[in-house]
């Protein structure tokens, strides 16, 4: 039996990826008594393993998610832990008609929006970046995307927590969300029991360790770094072959036993994304696969992306590769975050997750509307249609 709403005083977060720092520092400045545990590093995962791209190339009400959460960062810009907040313009290529017909249609949906973009002819698109196929069916530049380092961005999320009185404690392990006559009551951790009023789960692809219910499954996406570009890249270039979020949600789902057996983690998207550096070098993504989490899969990913790059780009052969990574991405059903409450039998326990390829883009919006409802017991309006009990 679920009891009345209690003002929570005391509130542990599990989690010091994107999603733990923001809830975390959106708690804290109003008041809340924070400690945020993370069993390994501050973004040691996802959050700083990605190319820290803010793009409108997602659905319309994502690119809405994305400009509140571009002002929340905003606030923190000149914090002590700068993280290259810059605005830049995006190049969307299509290698073939299929694929030029979906970019106009994504250029449609962003006019209808508000945000700029239009179609580049292809002798103008080569004039500026020779380097690119000639035979590219087509290109829109879109205005007023973004980008970021991932890893200092949530680094200023948590210190901007710090600053209003989380405590912060790194190579901590949470173990068990304690409850008891249907309310959290705190953790168990590796350093013993943490009392607390309510626990928001913000772990990531792990965050169904410690609630069991919650629709959050695996992805595992792969970047490059190249040394420095020999030429001036004035965009964020990107072919036009990421997938919707839904579609994305479906095909990062956890495989059946069968699928296993067959060979699950093909990738269910994959695009050529290059982004340049303050710098002067660049990464090079991108993939979403199913993943098993700790295994080892995935690893000819990083031919498979130098090769569409090399497709659309065929003048960028002798760039160098310095460096190549993955990260885990938490992934929901339908590739949208979960931000609430996680039902009955759990008052005083929320989630905050499954944020998967637009981490970085939604998860201070979604934390700021979080707060909001654990301090004040409702809601927001916002948050309707990112509750955890949708699935």
């Amino acid at each position: 039996m679920s009891v009345a709403f209690q003002h929570p005083t005391e509130v542990a977060v599990v989690g010091a990826g994107i999603a733990g720092c923001t809830i975390a520092w959106e708690l804290a400045r109003r008041g809340v008594r924070v400690t945020l545990l993370e069993r390994d590093a501050i973004a040691f995962h996802a959050s700083g393993r990605n190319m820290g791209l803010l793009l409108n190339q997602t659905e319309p009400g994502v690119v809405q998610i994305m400009q509140r959460s571009i002002a929340i960062y905003r606030e923190l810009e000149d914090g002590p832990v700068q993280f290259a907040l810059r605005s830049q313009r995006q190049m969307l290529v299509a290698a073939n008609e299929a694929q030029l017909l979906v970019t106009r249609g994504r250029a449609d949906e962003l006019r209808r929006i508000g945000v700029l973009a239009h179609e580049v002819p292809i002798a103008e698109l080569l004039r500026e970046c020779p380097q690119l196929n000639p035979e590219l069916a087509g290109a829109y530049v879109v205005e007023n995307a973004w980008a970021l380092d991932p890893w200092a961005a949530t680094a200023a999320f948590a210190e901007a927590a710090r600053e209003a009185g989380a405590d912060i404690r790194t190579g901590v392990r949470a173990s068990q969300v304690r409850i008891e006559s249907g309310r959290v009551v705190g953790l168990v951790t590796d350093d013993g029991i943490l009392a607390a009023d309510a626990v928001v789960l913000a772990s990531g692809p792990w965050l169904a360790e410690l609630w069991r219910h919650a629709p959050v499954g695996s992805g595992r996406g792969w970047v490059l770094r190249t040394g420095r570009l020999p030429f001036p890249l004035p965009w964020i270039l990107e072919e036009m072959t990421w997938p919707d979020q839904d579609e994305l949600g479906r095909g990062a789902r956890s495989p059946r036993l069968s699928e296993v057996a067959a060979g699950y983690d093909s990738p269910v998207a994959e695009a050529m994304a290059l982004a340049p550096m303050p710098e002067g070098d660049a990464l090079l993504g991108t993939s979403l696969s199913p993943s098993l989490r700790d295994t080892f899969e995935g690893v000819d990913m990083p031919r498979r992306i130098a090769a569409r790059a090399l497709a659309a780009a065929p003048g960028i052969g002798d760039l160098q590769i310095t460096a190549g990574w993955f990260g885990l991405r938490p992934m929901t059903p339908d590739g949208m975050p979960i931000a609430g409450g996680a039902g009955p039998g759990a008052d005083g326990l929320f989630l905050h997750g499954g944020h998967g390829s637009i981490g970085m883009m939604s998860a201070p919006a979604t934390a700021r509307w979080l707060a909001e409802e654990i301090v004040r017991g409702q809601p927001p309006d916002e948050l309707r249609e990112f509750r955890p009990d949708r699935f």
